[in-house]
């Protein structure tokens, strides 16, 4: 007997790109009579597994913005409806997968300022529990490389999750600066880190984008407040929160469905760019 809920699994609800996937998300399953149950793993991959176990006792399906780098097939019973969004862990079982291309998303970003004479680009993939290498990493690398340009790791500033992004963020930036005098753009991972790279731009006495030009991921409403306007990747979420949906719930009911789900991106050019 269908108990009419789903349960979601996101890494922290304190990111604009998550709380617009889930309302999204929300607003999709309220028209097809489905609750949302929504669970805040905090980037902890233990707190994801017991979120996995408990969800799978009581929700009908899972919809699961993973940090783990291997879903372990114990963690829910066989067969239980369960898709990944956004990250993919790697599984012996087919499960599907609902998001963008970051590799290539990275990789444009990436090109993109470097057409704007930049050399020198600090990037900030963002703080991802248990995971891989981050695609995002790789499109900038082999951006860098079809640019002729040689890849420093001291450029990749990750957080350890010890912090919000915002603090994390401007002590990372403002450390770099003042280590490196040749960074001429830096590339976040959100909006929300972009702000906090500006404000870090500016106590050093830097201007964007005269000195230092800024793109970040997410295309939220932080991107236009900001002074100057940031230019952003615009992730889709409400498309990805739709085919997320719809990828479930066709699994539900035991239809076939594609495992390998892509969700275009666009940047959003403004003033932090020009």
């Amino acid at each position: 007997m269908s108990n009419k809920v789903i349960g979601m699994i996101v890494p922290t609800t304190d990111n604009s790109f998550f709380s617009s996937l889930t309302h999204y998300v929300e607003l999709i399953l309220d028209k097809n009579s489905y609750k949302l149950f929504v669970c805040d793993s905090n980037n902890n991959s233990e707190r994801e597994k017991e979120y996995l176990k408990l969800l799978s006792t009581c929700c009908d399906g899972i919809i699961d913005v993973s940090g783990l780098s291997e879903f372990n097939e114990n963690l829910i019973p066989n067969d239980f409806p369960i898709v990944f969004v956004d990250r993919k862990p790697s599984s012996s079982k087919s499960i599907p997968w609902i998001g963008n291309d970051d590799e290539k998303a990275m990789y444009e970003a990436t090109s993109y300022i470097l057409g704007k004479n930049c050399k020198n680009i600090l990037l900030l993939p963002g703080f991802i529990a248990e995971y891989q290498e981050s695609p995002r990493v790789m499109g900038y690398k082999k951006a860098l490389m079809d640019n002729g340009i040689v890849f420093d790791d001291s450029y990749v500033l990750n957080r350890k999750g010890l912090h919000s992004s915002e603090v994390e963020t401007q002590d990372l930036v403002m450390k770099a600066l003042s280590e490196n005098k040749d960074v001429d753009a830096i590339i976040t991972s959100s909006d929300r880190a972009a702000f906090s790279a500006m404000n870090a731009i500016g106590k050093l006495g830097y201007y964007a984008p005269e000195d230092i030009k800024l793109i970040s991921f997410d295309n939220s409403p932080y991107s236009t407040l900001s002074s100057p306007s940031i230019t952003s990747i615009d992730r889709n979420p409400k498309a990805i929160a739709a085919k997320a949906v719809e990828v479930l719930l066709d699994r539900m009911n035991g239809k076939e469905v594609n495992i390998t789900n892509m969700i275009e991106v666009s940047l959003v050019i403004r003033d932090s760019t020009r």
